[in-house]
Order: C-alpha cells, then sequence, then structure tokens
C-alpha cells in the first residue's frame, strides 16, 4: 500500500511540473521544467529561453520576467499528433478552467481558455502548440 501511495505521489509530481503556464516567473518556469537549455537572447523587451521537459522542447517568451507565450514542439521537429496536442491542452489548463475551440484560418487550429487570459494555437503543419497571453503579440 505505502509503495503504491509513493508511485501515485510520484506520477502526481510529473504531472503538475512537467508543463508550465503563462504568467509564471521564470524561477516557477524553472521549477517546473529545470534549468533552461538555451538562452535564445533578447528580441526587442522579449527574452527567450528554451528547455526540455516532458518529451517535448518549450520556448518561452518572457516580458519583464513572465511568461507571455509557450511553444511546445516535438525534439525530432515533426508535426504534433492530435493526441500530443490533446494531452498538452489538458497540462495546460489550470483547475477549474476549460479550453474552447476558436476560430482558426485555413488548417491552423486555436482555443481559448474558459477564463478568456489565455489563447492556445497551433499553426499548420502542427510543429508547434502555442499558448500565449490574449494581450501579447510576439515579436517579428
Amino acid at each position: 500500500m505505502k509503495a503504491l501511495f509513493l508511485t501515485a505521489l510520484a506520477c502526481l509530481g510529473l504531472i503538475t511540473t512537467g508543463l508550465a503556464r503563462v504568467g509564471e516567473t521564470e524561477k516557477e518556469i524553472e521549477a517546473r521544467y529545470g534549468k533552461p537549455g538555451k538562452d535564445m537572447g533578447m528580441r526587442g523587451n522579449v527574452h527567450q529561453i528554451g528547455y526540455m521537459s516532458g518529451g517535448f522542447m518549450i520556448l518561452v517568451d518572457f516580458v519583464n520576467g513572465v511568461s507571455q507565450r509557450e511553444g511546445f514542439a516535438n525534439p525530432d521537429s515533426t508535426p504534433l499528433t492530435n493526441d500530443a496536442i490533446d494531452e498538452i491542452l489538458r497540462m495546460n489548463t489550470p483547475e477549474g478552467l476549460t479550453w474552447e475551440p476558436g476560430r482558426s484560418p485555413g488548417e491552423d487550429k486555436a482555443w481559448q481558455r474558459s477564463d478568456g487570459k489565455v489563447i492556445a494555437l497551433c499553426p499548420s503543419p502542427r510543429l508547434f502548440l502555442f499558448f500565449q497571453d490574449v494581450n501579447y503579440k510576439p515579436p517579428k
């Protein structure tokens, strides 16, 4: 029984630390993902940092030390499967919130979080799934 409890606790820890959420600080995201894999530098007022976690490459855009956008991709650059997209969405859903399908052009996919604060975008050919603050405009 004790072993089962410890296994369940370890799995819960992996789920809650696997993926970060928009709005978290650099320290909170580092606690979830571990040390950054690569500092991509500054683009205007945006500091971009790459991580590897949960089997995904993750690029985080920080503005004033707070995550405004997070992009998830497969390390081998293959398109994300529907199952992977569903799992990433699920793991990036705070308790009590949901994702509602949004309008998107062509074969792109989009969702809006039920609190209206974050959107998710998966442009065709599904190489990245991005989560971003609704007011964030990524640098060009």
